[in-house]
């Protein structure tokens, strides 16, 4: 008969085999930048990083968006994020659907650049300025374009403000202005593991700026299934080393 022992290690290497399959069990995380973009008339200079989480497991995305730039002038507000799909061998992504927003913050500037920040309450918190997510491009496409309806509620770079401009610092037309590096999350039926982002560009201002993003190293980590098999792993191997030996 098996000893406890045993079946212990025994549950511990069914567990952790599980572990061994990364296709459904890991988030790619691709991150892209703009450094030292010309936005506007050329005197500003914009940078930001776009970070995609794609998990095919739960057949979402989550854009969480970084506008870095530190001249705080209306060319510098980011407006949008387009992108595309690249399918890796499989079924094209549905359309998306269900868009959410977290981390976000309703940041307003007065004339001086005092800026007011208050925690957003979610997605319907923006009202008529909402941000939406759509495919662009005729028929089918694999192209998605996440931007806000605007003129505020655009994402504004770091406090402090005390260097705003007319266009940021008591502007009614664009403040209330969107911090704290936003994080959008939609739902997209048929996304596969295989599944990448490329071509990201990023609109910058109230006009028709638009950069291209360059990809920094993709990263892959585990999701929360993965995470906790790998505890239970963990436990099992603890309290089979922790029993002692039968005389």
């Amino acid at each position: 008969m098996l000893s406890t022992r045993s079946l212990l290690i025994g549950a511990c290497a069914v567990a952790l085999a599980g572990v061994a399959v990364p296709t459904l069990q890991a988030n790619v995380i691709q991150t892209f930048s703009v450094v030292n973009a010309n936005v506007g008339d050329g005197t500003n200079l914009a940078d930001a990083t776009i970070a995609f989480d794609v998990s095919s497991t739960n057949n979402t995305i989550s854009v969480t968006i970084t506008n870095a730039s530190v001249m705080h002038a209306a060319n510098e507000l980011l407006r949008s994020v387009s992108f595309d799909v690249q399918t890796g061998g499989g079924t094209v992504p549905s359309s998306p659907s269900a868009l959410a927003l977290s981390d976000g913050q309703s940041v307003t500037v007065a004339a001086g650049g005092a800026a007011t920040i208050t925690p957003l309450s979610g997605l319907s918190a923006l009202g008529s300025n909402a941000w939406t997510i759509s495919p662009t491009g005729p028929g089918n496409t694999s192209t998605f374009l996440l931007t806000s309806s605007g003129p505020k509620y655009l994402v504004i770079g770091p406090s402090p403000y005390i260097d705003a401009n007319a266009s940021i610092a008591g502007n009614n037309a664009h403040s209330v202005f969107l911090g704290n590096s936003p994080a959008f999350t939609f739902h997209m039926q048929n996304l596969a593991a295989a599944d990448s982002i490329n071509n990201v560009v990023v609109g910058f201002g109230t006009g028709s700026d638009v950069v291209s993003a360059n990809l920094l190293s993709p990263t892959t980590v585990p999701e929360a299934s993965t995470l906790a098999l790998l505890a239970v792993g963990s436990s099992l191997l603890l309290v089979s080393r922790r029993r002692p030996h039968s005389a």
